[in-house]
């Protein structure tokens, strides 16, 4: 399912407006029903090319560290420069999503991008985090975390099984869904639901940003073990330019 978000920034209404707006409420309909949505026009050209640029300038040859599978690495990125943008870590479209599906004390549990390099393989098929509970409790609960991915160069295709975060019992006879995302667009996944990112048979890099957005007293440090979002990077002075509206999201960092 896709929601056309193009224009949010440019409302200016408090959070618990755009918490009350159409889309946002269809955009939590369907994440709660399928484990996913995809939000177009989440971002605009000009900010998706400084964060692009930026990126390059930052990871231009990935470091072996942070390899996560066949020409594939997950790379901690800080918050600073064009990636400390309100718009990147607060976007008004994605935060209201966030608040209604998690909280209004939701907080920014971490930012990283992963990387597939040209001839990278598909991604192993695989929940972004953990369930906090048994197979038959978990699915029953709402969501506690969640995964918004924002491709920047290139467009990044994705496996899914819709409604799988509600499964019980994994089923090998689900037909997976194939989700492209396009630059500009992000998508915000239940951190329960099956996924795996597609083969990159380009001859480009695909950088991905990953955030991942948690209910407050949410703490398992096993959560997003395979994503560079299972940490968060800030940069001298962040917190101090974060506007008061978002400070929320931080409430977890000890200054």
């Amino acid at each position: 399912m896709k929601i056309d978000c193009g224009g949010f920034a440019d409302i200016g209404a408090p959070p618990d407006l755009l918490a009350q707006t159409e889309p946002v409420r269809l955009a939590y309909d369907h994440l709660v029903k399928d484990g996913y949505v995809v939000l177009d026009r989440v971002l605009a050209p000009p900010t998706l090319a400084a964060l692009d640029a930026a990126f390059a300038t930052r990871h231009g040859t990935p470091d072996d560290r942070f390899k996560v599978g066949s020409r594939r690495y997950a790379l901690p990125v800080e918050l600073s420069g064009p990636f400390a943008d309100p718009l990147v870590y607060a976007n008004p479209a994605i935060a209201a999503i966030v608040r209604v599906a998690l909280d209004r004390s939701a907080i920014l549990k971490g930012f990283g991008a992963e990387v597939a390099l040209p001839g990278a393989a598909a991604q192993h098929i695989d929940r972004d985090g953990r369930p906090l509970f048994d197979a038959n409790l978990s699915p029953l609960l709402p969501a506690h975390a969640l995964t918004c991915r924002l491709p920047l160069g290139e467009a990044h295709s994705v496996a899914l099984w819709p409604g799988s975060h509600r499964w019980k019992t994994r089923n090998e006879d689900a037909v997976p869904e194939l989700v492209e995302i396009a630059p500009g667009s992000a998508a915000i996944f239940d951190s329960r639901l099956l996924n795996g990112a597609s083969a990159n048979r380009s001859d480009r890099p695909h950088p991905v940003l990953h955030a991942v957005y948690a209910r407050r007293w949410f703490r398992d440090t096993s959560h997003g073990q395979r994503l560079a979002g299972a940490r968060l990077d800030i940069g001298p002075n962040f917190l101090a330019g974060v506007a008061e509206v978002d400070r929320g999201l931080f409430a977890h960092i000890r200054k």
